[in-house]
């Protein structure tokens, strides 16, 4: 599921939703009403085609507002014994200790009510509200989302992890219509055109009163307070079957936390409070630049997400800035690429900036001084990598800030040198800083990321080429017969195929480029077999190469020992 996520959600171009079959099945809200609970945090009341929603965002621990956790955060919903207000639903949320699990990951509780009684329900409510799910950047608050410009409300989530917790009425109503594989609208759906697998992940049922005849066996499945009859019922069919008599928030982290669906099965994912990497949140009020074409006001708050190895003995870290791709988040390219495994394994700091594409190259700077101030990181040691988007705004800083950085890892994107990631002309072009740059691009990648696939890699290349002063003077054509590499053009001095023992079907080709010194600054890579996507073997490779490098005080590149 993680590689789907990263393949599908991190694409730079949003495809339209007309394509999916099941558009007509899209609930329409175009208002909601916002109340403060009386436990703190807000619950939103949601007309669903006639059923009564409410959304229960608790107090936000997490920084929620800023921080994007839509990807990584579970769906829960509640179908709960009987028809609740909003106030009392919140209280039943609390008292099953769903709200706890909602404050850790930063999402919020979905509350169903029936239209009558969940025994007179007809089949069909959970589908809509999986297909009310969806993604975005911007406008998101109290787990929703809104569509501005259709002025319409979303529930804020990938929908990836659902989990549902029925009680009474509503868990035979799960048992008895959901315990089964199923396809249809959620958030993916906006982004492929094409229906998700929007099984239920676990399931949390509590006096149900009814066997399932049906049980897809990859489904976690925990039972409460149910007759040992249901129990063996239920066991004999499922893979994955627990009991326990504790909240919701205690099963979650016993059973559910470390576990996701993918390809139709449970798999395991590594915890990490046992691995020894902190992850934390740093917010920073930033001076807004005058070249800043999105951002209105003097200034506005930034949010970052940190990486970094919670026992290390070195007294200065080197610093990687992360920068993810037009549709994802921070914490997804962190995660996905194995960037913040690496952080952990190498012992730096990893920094992954949430919504950059409103900050420009002069105020990554202020974030970077003001992290050079929070943390005890090596100066001279500090790197930039991106993937889409966040490859593009690799190239600003390579750019505008050339002398900032010791190395840069562009991944999967670029624009015409002298024009930055917005497409507006960049306040500063690298002339002559030699910046060791290891740039990748899938060979079958949809989008323009490697020169056989548009000109502007080519246009891109030629400026690396002169600014790092790679002795190379062939001219790249359109007519590509000629071309000594069939995929850069370029040939390399040194040139290696690797596999990545994760992809043995793909063939990973790094290219060498030897410049006026003798030493090689300049490395291009491809994929074959690779979409637009990003993967951890080659962010190993990138920082194999990056790490290699120091940037001087007298701003020259040394290489480290």
């Amino acid at each position: 599921m993680r590689r789907a996520i990263c393949l599908l959600l991190c694409m730079l171009l949003m495809l339209p939703f007309a394509g999916c079959k099941k558009q007509r099945e899209v609930p329409l809200v175009t208002s909601i009403e916002t109340t403060e609970a009386s436990q703190g945090g807000f619950y939103s009341a949601m007309d669903v085609e006639g059923h009564e929603v409410y959304v229960y965002a608790p107090k936000d621990i997490l920084h929620a507002d800023i921080i994007n956790y839509g990807y990584t955060a579970p769906l829960l919903l509640v179908f709960g014994d009987q028809k609740l207000d909003g106030q009392k639903a919140v209280d039943f949320i609390c008292e099953k200790g769903l709200d706890v699990t909602a404050q850790k990951t930063g999402g919020a509780v979905v509350y169903v009510n029936p239209l009558t009684s969940w025994n007179e329900e007809p089949y069909g409510v959970y589908e809509r509200i999986l297909a009310l799910t969806r993604l975005d950047q911007r406008y998101f608050s109290n787990g929703l989302l809104y569509d501005k410009k259709a002025d319409k409300y979303h529930l804020f989530n990938s929908g990836a992890k659902t989990c549902v917790y029925g009680y009474g009425s509503g868990a035979d109503f799960i048992a008895k219509n959901y315990l089964k594989p199923l396809s249809g609208v959620a958030a993916m759906s906006y982004i492929t055109g094409k229906e998700a697998d929007i099984t239920i992940t676990a399931a949390v049922l509590e006096e149900l009163s009814i066997q399932s005849e049906t049980v897809d066996p990859e489904i976690i499945i925990v039972s409460v307070n149910n007759t040992t009859e249901i129990n063996n019922a239920i066991k004999k069919q499922s893979n994955h079957f627990y009991s326990s008599n504790d909240r919701f928030d205690e099963i979650y982290e016993k059973f559910i936390r470390l576990s996701e669906r993918s390809d139709g099965k449970i798999i395991e994912t590594a915890d990490i409070r046992d691995s020894g990497l902190v992850q934390e949140v740093q917010i920073m009020e930033i001076t807004t630049s005058e070249d800043n074409h999105r951002v209105r006001t003097p200034s506005y708050q930034l949010g970052a997400v940190i990486f970094r190895k919670e026992d290390s003995t070195k007294k200065q870290r080197p610093l990687v800035m992360c920068f993810h791709g037009g549709g994802d988040t921070a914490i997804l390219t962190a995660t996905i690429s194995g960037w913040d495994k690496l952080a952990l394994e190498e012992d730096f700091i990893l920094c992954a900036i949430e919504y950059h594409i409103r900050t420009t190259p002069t105020e990554i700077m202020e974030v970077i001084d003001n992290l050079l101030e929070l943390y005890d990181i090596d100066p001279s040691r500090i790197y930039a990598t991106g993937f889409s988007m966040g490859s593009m705004k690799t190239w600003d800083l390579y750019q505008e800030y050339p002398e900032r950085f010791a190395g840069m890892s562009p991944m999967s994107g670029t624009v015409r040198p002298g024009l930055n990631s917005l497409s507006f002309e960049a306040p500063r072009m690298n002339e002559n800083v030699i910046v060791p740059v290891f740039m990748v691009g899938g060979e079958s990648s949809s989008m323009t990321e490697l020169p056989f696939q548009g000109r502007i890699p080519v246009y891109r290349i030629e400026n690396l080429f002169r600014v790092n002063q790679v002795d190379n003077s062939f001219e790249i054509t359109n007519d590509r017969t000629y071309w000594p590499d069939t995929i850069y053009g370029f040939e390399g001095d040194v040139v290696e195929k690797l596999t990545d023992e994760t992809h043995p079907q793909s063939v990973t080709t790094v290219r060498y480029y030897k410049s006026f010194d003798g030493n090689f600054y300049t490395v291009l890579c491809s994929i074959s077999r690779h979409d637009h996507e990003i993967r951890p073997f080659t962010c190993q490779l990138a920082w194999e190469f990056m790490s290699k490098f120091r940037r001087n005080s007298d701003g020259s590149i040394s290489i480290v020992n």
